[in-house]
């Protein structure tokens, strides 16, 4: 398989992923969140893509030669797809096959991208991080659309909502601002728009998915992703030009203006208030933790019972437990959820000490913002955009 169609192929994922959420599939009637239907369209196309892209690779560059490529990163990533097919057994013995799609499209079809990704060539690792670059600000942009314009893209039902939400092309609103807040800023400088206008424009599509601890949590992540910067501003300074600075100087304050204005004179600004006081949907947040003291011993080690399962809103008046690890003991039990706490993280981790702050910052956004709702318990692309940019950002040197 040559390296072009490799890359046009992972293109070709990364764009579904994007553009096929579950709102539009659903739309099209086919029943990928929704009871019914049959298992095979329970699994995202971009899983199935993936799926044969590693079989191909496979067959057609050896397994052997395709499994060096993955270099340093070998053990680790065979540890994260060992840990997570345990699980997947182990859920299906439990479960049988209801709910279980959600690991394969969640969690193991992202850790094959690992492996897909490593047959890359280094120009080709730097335009489709490029490329996540763009579709995650197209993403944003819409986001902020919708907001202005009161509807959304997709048909979406929002009785669930208290208030509108910009649902953009990312699915959920709080899954949106998940994947936001955690690549901004990684993505940031890899497009032709100025770093500062892509973060203003993250920082108001926050506001429009209507995620107050992500956008909380990003602020913070943004400071301690520039402090190398400007403690070298102040230590040694930055050469530029008269014309640079004037520019910089220009750009800056005119984006300021614009966000005030748009604060202002837009209900993105009614929102900023709205959001400093803990409601009801904050307090769910802090609720799920009452349905840790319900399970026995063995419940914590292998999973809640199925009444308790079914029963849930009993105890929180929710039928969602907005904390994915909470969610992950209740279905499993501790034992696994430390196995899908190893798949979903020790690559990142290990791809983290390669890069430094640089990709801990982000990290520490993705697992600070992800706690804080369900994301992680339900079909998302979350991992998979992130491991992409993630590895993509660490195994190459990018020049603008």
């Amino acid at each position: 398989m040559s390296d072009n169609a490799i890359y046009y192929w992972h293109q070709l994922v990364l764009f579904s992923a994007f553009i096929l959420s579950a709102y539009l599939l659903e739309n099209l009637g086919i029943q990928y969140v929704s009871e019914g239907g049959s298992a095979v369209i329970k699994i995202h196309f971009y899983s199935y893509l993936l799926m044969l892209l590693t079989a191909f690779i496979c067959i057609t560059r050896g397994i052997n030669h395709s499994w060096l490529q993955l270099g340093g990163f070998r053990l680790v990533w065979l540890l994260s797809i060992i840990s997570i097919a345990i699980v997947i057994v182990y859920g299906l013995i439990r479960f049988g096959t209801s709910g279980m799609a959600y690991l394969i499209d969640t969690i193991f079809v992202p850790l094959l991208l690992f492996f897909t990704l490593a047959q890359l060539n280094t120009n080709h690792k730097i335009k489709l991080l490029r490329f996540i670059a763009y579709m995650l600000l197209l993403n944003s942009v819409i986001a902020i659309l919708e907001f202005a314009m009161g509807t959304t893209l997709m048909a979406v039902e929002f009785a669930h909502f208290s208030f509108f939400r910009s649902t953009a092309l990312l699915n959920f609103p709080l899954n949106n601002a998940l994947i936001t807040a955690a690549l901004t800023p990684i993505l940031l400088n890899h497009t032709r728009l100025p770093a500062l206008a892509y973060f203003a424009i993250s920082f108001l599509a926050l506001f429009a998915f209507g995620g107050r601890a992500a956008l909380a949590i990003f602020i913070v992540g943004m400071l301690l992703f520039m402090l190398p910067e400007v403690v070298r501003f102040f230590s040694t300074g930055v050469k530029v030009t008269k014309v640079q600075f004037a520019l910089i100087q220009g750009l800056f304050f005119f984006l300021i203006m614009g966000l005030v204005l748009i604060l202002a004179l837009t209900p993105i600004g009614a929102r900023v208030l709205s959001k400093l006081y803990i409601d009801n949907s904050a307090q769910a947040r802090f609720d799920v933790f009452t349905i840790l003291d319900q399970l026995t011993v063995e419940e914590w080690l292998f999973g809640a019972s199925q009444q308790l399962i079914n029963n849930i809103a009993f105890y929180i008046d929710i039928n969602v437990i907005e904390n994915y690890i909470i969610g992950w003991v209740v279905s499993f039990g501790l034992l696994c959820t430390m196995l899908l706490m190893i798949s979903c993280y020790s690559v990142a981790v290990n791809l983290a000490f390669k890069r430094g702050i640089k990709l801990f910052v982000p990290l520490l956004v993705f697992v600070s913002v992800s706690v804080t709702n369900n994301a992680l318990t339900s079909k998302t692309p979350a991992l998979l955009l992130l491991f992409s940019s993630f590895y993509l950002y660490a195994t190459c040197r990018i020049k603008r």
